[in-house]
């Protein structure tokens, strides 16, 4: 058979008889053949890769859903034939990026814990370089992202708590490291205002004793809240802890919600209510997203996928 037969074959393209096809994959198992990345690079100017950028604060052991959230993404690549290579980036240090830039090892980006006026985003539409967010972009940047409705996600636990007659909700986040936080935040504040209920809210920091130290203060002042809707499945677990220490069970007399639907809230025991990401959903469509700005197919717009309330003895 020609050259180019087989070409259409290994790479699905073109209208070929089934008895071609046939003899071609047969000869392919017989002989154990894998295409050559490198020599199908050097062809296309394709690296087949795609850059994951982390910033710092995000990159550590204990992040859990971001290093589930790369199991998926290093999945959905493989899936299209194509590599993920991780980098990371620190603030307006760019130079991790830039330097795959320059050097073109990679044929686009997916960026995660994207930033208003975030500077990778600004470098990448400089250059003219494809990516996807997971995260909302405002325009006139390109529309090149999928996220979550993290506002009425958090309305909706919030609501699911209310509705099992608990009155004194208070919504446990982070000082606000993006616009999830302030998106969370916002709708338990709905949620409270809709049932006409004052919102009580606690912050903290992301070190584990500050946690730790505010969770405490929380659960076992003299004005402690029934309920804790808490901006995350690693604060929700810091309640059970905390509860732990302190004599208080979960589910009767401390409700807690989370929020990610990461392997924490599979592990805690009552089980978690908590609201999941669809990380495998996510994953998959930025890998699609970022494959179709390199062939300039992009849809051009953004996209929101749902997340799941998961049901648990926590309430």
């Amino acid at each position: 058979m020609s050259r180019q037969t087989v070409s259409n074959v290994v790479r699905g393209r073109g209208r070929l008889a089934s008895a071609t096809r046939d003899r071609v994959l047969a000869t392919i198992t017989e002989l154990g053949y894998k295409p050559h990345t490198g020599a199908a690079s050097l062809r296309s100017g394709r690296t087949y890769r795609i850059a994951y950028s982390i910033p710092d604060s995000e990159f550590a052991p204990d992040n859990v859903i971001m290093l589930e959230f790369l199991r998926f993404l290093v999945t959905a690549a493989r899936a299209r034939e194509h590599q993920v290579l991780v980098t990371t980036s620190s603030g307006s240090d760019l130079s991790a990026i830039d330097d795959l830039i320059w050097t073109k090892s990679v044929d686009g980006f997916v960026l995660a814990s994207v930033a208003q006026d975030d500077p990778r985003i600004a470098l990448l539409v400089e250059r003219k370089i494809p990516f996807a967010c997971f995260g909302r972009i405002p325009p006139p940047l390109p529309q090149n992202w999928v996220d979550i409705d993290n506002r009425r996600a958090v309305r909706t636990v919030t609501e699911y708590v209310l509705a099992r007659g608990y009155t004194r909700l208070c919504f446990l986040g982070y000082t606000p490291q993006g616009p999830w936080d302030d998106e969370r935040e916002a709708g338990y504040r709905e949620a409270m205002a809709a049932a006409g209920l004052a919102p009580a809210l606690t912050r903290t920091g992301l070190a584990a004793a500050a946690v730790e130290a505010a969770v405490t203060r929380l659960i076992t002042g003299p004005d402690r809240p029934t309920a804790v809707v808490a901006g995350s499945d690693v604060l929700a677990a810091a309640c059970y802890t905390v509860a732990s220490r302190h004599r208080l069970r979960i589910g009767s007399d401390l409700a807690v919600t989370g929020f990610d639907g990461s392997v924490i809230s599979r592990l805690l025991t009552p089980a978690l209510t908590t609201m999941a990401m669809p990380l495998h959903d996510l994953a998959g469509r930025l890998i699609e997203r970022v494959t179709e700005e390199v062939a300039g197919t992009g849809p051009g717009h953004g996209e929101f996928l749902e997340t799941v309330l998961i049901p648990g003895q926590s309430v």
